[in-house]
């Protein structure tokens, strides 16, 4: 432990950029060592596309490790100086101010009740996470009242030891509009979900939302734990093109998916619900959209899509993902294209396969495409010369 806390205690006074593992879940948090404490530290962190994102509180119970020098902090340094560079649109970030004097925890807290920000928990010994605001805070107890997004029966008060909170991420995008439309959501109307999955329907249905403002869900047939949320651009004889919105309600790119595969297209859900108004918050922020990205692209619904992604991809060196039909997903961009086949040049840890590998145009049964992190490994991999 006092190997640990010299770490943070060097990454505070050094101001280094760093990564920290924790010693019971897999997120690692990445970003500057902004206040050590006696039983914890605050961290200001980033998102994977080089953004400010808030900060978290961390008990040093779970700080398994404090990471100053690898490639994946190389390759955030790029990305937090492009989006410097390019003036992304992002979150304020941390505006807090700490007291290393003062047990962090209950400041974060404390901050949080006072100016009614939704926060994320993880407690000791619940694989969980919460997400809420803080509606009391007394030595013993924090109360909190949950949200629940994608379900908005599930919203309980819940009295929780504070002593037992390992992990309070705050301030971060998502949260920050949590935090904005949190009256907003109260006043929304839980709806039952309402869902096409009928082979017959679901081209129909997708061909009566082109170009309608209406935010859809597509869930895979081979992963349906998985969907993906946006507005319905463009649909061929066997492919839906999907105009995606993030999590946080920006525009997130384009997916093109074959209608085979999809398993269902939901039409309402308490999520889509809570999507729309993100969306909407950004709208009135004028933040719907990264600069260096385009949503305003439409697509021919009489060609095959695959092909002309793939060959447009081909023609500019554009890195893609695709998702084969055994399930394999590949991020990189295609060469040579001829006779149904193509060479695909695979990016995996920043390294790019030059010589590549042969696929057949019709195992590819998702094309994404036009996102931001597919953005920001083109530019570095242009910026180093290996592409």
């Amino acid at each position: 432990m006092n190997s640990i806390v010299n770490d943070l205690n060097r990454a505070l006074a050094q101001n280094l950029l760093v990564n920290v593992y924790q010693t019971n879940q897999d997120v690692v948090y990445t970003g500057y060592v902004t206040a050590v404490g006696r039983t914890g530290i605050i961290l200001a962190t980033y998102d994977d596309y080089g953004l400010p994102d808030g900060a978290v509180f961390l008990d040093l119970n779970v700080v398994d490790e404090v990471e100053f020098s690898s490639d994946d902090l190389d390759n955030m340094a790029f990305r937090i100086q492009t989006a410097e560079d390019e003036q992304f649109v992002q979150a304020e970030g941390l505006t807090m101010h700490f007291d290393n004097q003062r047990d962090l925890r209950r400041q974060v807290l404390s901050h949080a009740w006072v100016d009614h920000l939704a926060v994320m928990l993880v407690l000791a010994n619940d694989e969980h996470f919460y997400e809420g605001l803080i509606t009391g805070v007394a030595a013993d107890k924090v109360t909190v009242q949950l949200l629940n997004k994608f379900d908005y029966t599930d919203q309980p008060v819940r009295e929780i030891n504070p002593d037992t909170i390992e992990v309070i991420e705050f301030q971060g995008q998502e949260l920050s509009l949590q935090t904005q439309a949190a009256t907003r959501l109260k006043q929304l109307q839980h709806v039952e979900s309402v869902t096409v999955t009928s082979p017959d329907l679901i081209a129909g249905t997708l061909k009566e939302l082109v170009g309608r403002d209406l935010l859809v869900a597509l869930v895979p047939e081979n992963d349906r734990d998985l969907f993906f949320v946006g507005r319905v651009n463009t649909v061929t004889a066997d492919a839906v093109i999907l105009s995606l919105v993030d999590m946080t309600g920006q525009f997130g790119g384009y997916t093109l998916i074959r209608l085979r595969e999809l398993h269902a297209v939901m039409l309402k859900s308490d999520y889509l619900q809570t999507m729309r108004l993100f969306t909407l918050l950004n709208r009135s922020q004028q933040q719907p959209i990264q600069p260096v990205l385009n949503d305003e692209r439409l697509f021919d619904a009489t060609v095959d899509q695959f092909s002309a992604r793939l060959t447009q991809a081909a023609a500019f060196h554009t890195i893609i993902r695709i998702k084969l039909h055994d399930g394999t997903s590949l991020l990189g961009y295609p060469g040579q294209i001829g006779n149904m086949r193509f060479i695909f040049h695979e990016v995996e840890d920043n390294q790019l396969d030059q010589v590549g590998k042969v696929y057949r145009i019709s195992d590819v049964d998702e094309v994404s495409f036009g996102y931001l992190d597919a953005y920001l490994t083109e530019r570095q991999l242009k910026v180093e010369g290996d592409l």
